[in-house]
């Protein structure tokens, strides 16, 4: 019969027999189930790393992380044995290594220049490394410079942290300063500095499964971050023109196929142009900043709105009829007059056209209601501004499914 596998205090390591006749069972001490544990898992997440590192060879990122993954797994499980890890001459270098090469990870991770500042902290790991490798004499030295590392590499890299701008900035700080704790503490504890006599398990391994929890969560911010970006006006707020166009053609295809109404409404702020001119950018940026503001609360969630481009604001309304049409946009309008600045006596008002499709009489696509509620928009601006005009189509337009255009 296999030995039963017990977790066990250190004092009772070892084959023990509580009961007579029963079968032998193998005690492992908890100082060694916990680095193992950890190496398991983190050289798992190295091998993770390392395949989609193989799908995208510019991701140098994650070829730093399989190396740090890997070294320290290994240095793990070399500090499984009872004796020091100094004493080994791969621990050593390990231990010189590891913090360059987190600190390397951080740094590529926050897309931070190599200048020659930072690389020269390169120099420490690679002017000790083939002392403490070669030279027996050198090796006791091990110790006191792996704790000038991790202090050289963990205070560089926290001081970057404080330095940036990033909404993950505090994010990345506390797990950068839980990893360099936990390795300062494994490594007083493995001198007899802290707690002299007791065999603690490391907390590096533990620490660094949290640092690689904390860094996946950034990873995750800046990946929605870029989203944003990529969709989302910086000035207003609301989606960009591509983003709306995309949506507002997704939301055409479903109002044809379900025979349902939509209508699309341009709007323009009036006279933009003067409030640049006499107030300045700053001012004319704040009218369209508040502005999108105001569009998005007036909307209701199942309708599209974005920033065609300048002034020019664009609405798609679902399922809707030519009155329910316009007090939509006369509710938008109603919003954007509230918009008031500082030292600005001047109202802010705006025009609106408004384009309907009928989806189980008409066929078209965007840009023809585009064009449509944009030529509705300039007769809006020809007869005095601040109102909205519904488009007028002559006789062509289809009124029952016996006259409906493909188009």
């Amino acid at each position: 019969m296999l030995p039963h596998l017990l977790l066990a205090p250190p004092a009772a390591a070892g084959l023990a027999e509580p009961f007579p006749g029963s079968p032998p069972r193998l005690q492992l001490p908890v100082e060694l189930l916990v680095p193992g544990a950890s190496a398991v898992a983190i050289a798992t997440l190295g091998l993770v790393a390392l395949l989609f590192w193989a799908r995208d060879r510019s991701r140098t990122d994650l070829l730093l992380y399989t190396l740090l993954a890997s070294g320290l797994a290994t240095f793990l499980v070399l500090g499984l044995r009872s004796a020091p890890s100094g004493d080994s001459p791969a621990a050593a270098a390990l231990g010189l290594l590891l913090p360059a090469l987190a600190w390397l990870l951080l740094v590529r991770f926050l897309d931070l220049p190599l200048r020659r500042g930072r690389l020269s902290l390169l120099a420490l790991p690679a002017v000790a490394l083939p002392f403490v490798v070669a030279l027996p004499s050198a090796r006791a030295l091990a110790a006191p410079m792996e704790a000038v590392a991790l202090v050289v590499f963990g205070g560089a890299a926290l001081l970057d942290l404080v330095r940036l701008h990033r909404p993950d900035a505090a994010l990345l700080f506390a797990a950068t300063a839980v990893l360099l704790l936990a390795a300062l503490f494994d490594a007083a504890a493995a001198k007899g500095v802290l707690l002299p006599g007791e065999r603690l398990p490391p907390l590096l391994g533990p620490a660094f499964l949290l640092f690689t929890a904390l860094l996946l969560v950034a990873v995750a911010d800046q990946g929605r971050r870029l989203v944003e970006k990529a969709t989302i006006d910086a000035l207003t707020g609301l989606p960009n023109r591509a983003t709306f166009l995309e949506r507002a053609r997704r939301e055409l295809d479903r109002a044809q196929r379900n025979g349902s109404s939509v209508a699309l409404a341009m709007l323009d702020v009036d006279h933009f142009k003067r409030f640049n001119d006499r107030y300045g950018h700053p001012a004319g940026d704040r009218v369209l900043k508040d502005a999108g503001r105001a569009v998005a609360s007036a909307v209701r969630g199942i309708d599209l709105a974005g920033r065609y481009g300048g002034e020019e604001l664009v609405l798609l309304l679902v399922d809707v009829d030519a009155e329910a049409a316009l007090a939509a946009v006369e509710r938008v309008r109603a919003a954007i007059a509230e918009v008031r600045l500082p030292h600005v006596p001047d109202a802010v008002t705006a025009s609106a056209g408004v384009a309907l499709h009928h989806g189980a009489f008409d066929r078209c696509g965007v840009a023809d209601l585009i064009r449509r509620a944009d030529a509705a928009l300039y007769r809006s601006k020809a007869e005095g501004r601040d109102r909205t005009t519904l488009e007028t189509r002559g006789p062509e337009r289809p009124t029952s499914p016996a006259e409906v255009r493909y188009r």
